[in-house]
């Protein structure tokens, strides 16, 4: 089902997929059923995990995957519980029984006469024309359309003999797999959820699986791992790569301010504006009413080479006064007075350049706007913080004998003082 534009509807594709859902009710009998709609965010399902374990204990980890599921189905908002266990068709199975099996007959004897029976034994070839024909000899076809005579069917030892099947075999009527999925050579079935994100909550409903119900898990079925997949596994990769990337970043961003200042000291003054931006961009999620998404945290990784600017500029201006002779306390004085306006003007124009963005309702923009948050208010907060926090910093690292690696510049034209 194809909606129209969410402009043109008062109602969200999220709620008509939930109404959709309890009219439908549940369905029994079938194999598999499932509504969903598209949504933003990292791919997969909302709830996903394996459950590894050995070939030869399938009728444990089965019994482990109904146990998750009946657990999965206790949180609210959670629907749609399946397992890609899919059964297969029913089959007979045969095994060769011991007596049979001391008289030489072998499975293959067996697969060789069923197969005979029901598609044809090929006896010859005749020409026709230009065209060969096949003749087979098999069971008449009233015969052939059900299993009914089943048992009747007779194979031919070695020594001329035929013998009715069930004689020679034990046949049990079974149901196999339609696939068998393996990881690390390990039996795997995938359980999956969907998730009503306004009642419930991935994340939450994943803590707390992992705190108090696997373990329980992990003692009543010891030979069973867990492996999780879906939105966590998509989540849990992009943060580990945001993080390595963002710890590149402030080394980078430490060296280069390292080089341009002439100290060790002075980037952390710098860059200890970065924690209180990251401050700023979470209570602007929470005036706005959003959740932190994974392109909040994209947002925040930008916040951060923006608010340093302000940050630079303050120290850079006491750094020219200090080394001109200045006194400390008016070279602090006089920074926030003179580099007022340049701040605020940069925080200015960086906040009004995203506000057409915080201010769209479409839904292309809506991925965006949680990165034009982070960035808007992170930058507002930090810009009332660094006017107080840098003069702050920056007379405590005078104090602690920062102004040593300040060069002052004297007068060449004054008379030396001679050290005592």
């Amino acid at each position: 089902v194809e909606l129209i534009n969410a402009e043109k509807r008062g109602v969200s594709s999220r709620d008509i997929v939930s109404r959709w859902r309890d009219q439908v009710g549940t369905i029994v009998g079938t194999e598999e059923f499932n509504i969903g709609s598209r949504s933003f965010g990292p791919g997969g399902t909302p709830i996903e995990f394996k459950l590894l374990g050995p070939s030869d204990g399938l009728d444990e980890l089965n019994a482990a995957v109904e146990v998750c599921k009946k657990k999965l189905a206790q949180y609210p908002g959670v629907s749609d519980i399946q397992d890609d266990s899919v059964p297969g068709k029913w089959e007979y199975r045969f095994r060769i029984k011991p007596e049979a099996f001391a008289m030489g007959v072998r499975t293959a004897d067996l697969a060789e006469t069923v197969r005979a029976a029901y598609y044809g034994e090929e006896v010859m070839r005749v020409q026709r024309g230009r065209h060969e024909v096949k003749i087979l000899v098999t069971y008449p076809r009233q015969d052939r359309r059900s299993l009914a005579n089943f048992d009747e069917v007779r194979v031919r030892l070695s020594d001329g003999v035929e013998r009715p099947i069930t004689e020679l075999a034990e046949i049990d009527v079974v149901r196999g797999y339609a696939e068998i999925n393996r990881i690390d050579q390990a039996r795997s079935i995938t359980v999956s959820a969907d998730l009503d994100e306004e009642v419930g909550n991935a994340d939450e409903i994943v803590a707390d699986m992992k705190a108090s119900f696997f373990p329980d898990l992990a003692n009543q079925f010891p030979s069973l791992r867990v492996r999780w997949e879906g939105q966590q596994e998509r989540r849990s990769e992009s943060f580990g790569s945001l993080f390595s990337g963002f710890v590149v970043a402030l080394l980078v961003m430490y060296i280069l301010l390292a080089i341009e200042f002439k100290s060790s000291v002075q980037p952390f003054l710098v860059m200890l504006i970065i924690p209180f931006g990251a401050l700023g961009a979470a209570v602007g999620h929470l005036l706005m009413g959003l959740p932190l998404t994974l392109f909040s945290f994209y947002g925040i990784i930008a916040l951060t080479g923006i608010v340093v600017n302000d940050s630079i500029v303050l120290i850079d201006f006491i750094n020219a006064r200090v080394r001109e002779g200045m006194p400390i306390g008016e070279a602090l004085e006089e920074s926030g007075a003179r580099r007022f306006r340049p701040v605020m003007l940069t925080t200015i124009t960086t906040i009004g350049g995203l506000i057409p963005i915080l201010m769209e309702t479409s839904i292309q923009a809506q991925i965006l706007i949680p990165m034009a948050t982070s960035i808007a208010f992170g930058e507002l907060f930090a810009t009332l913080i660094v006017l107080y926090i840098v003069p702050v910093t920056y007379s405590l690292y005078h104090s602690a004998g920062g102004h040593l690696d300040v060069q002052t510049v004297t007068d060449p034209t004054s008379q030396a003082v001679p050290a005592i």
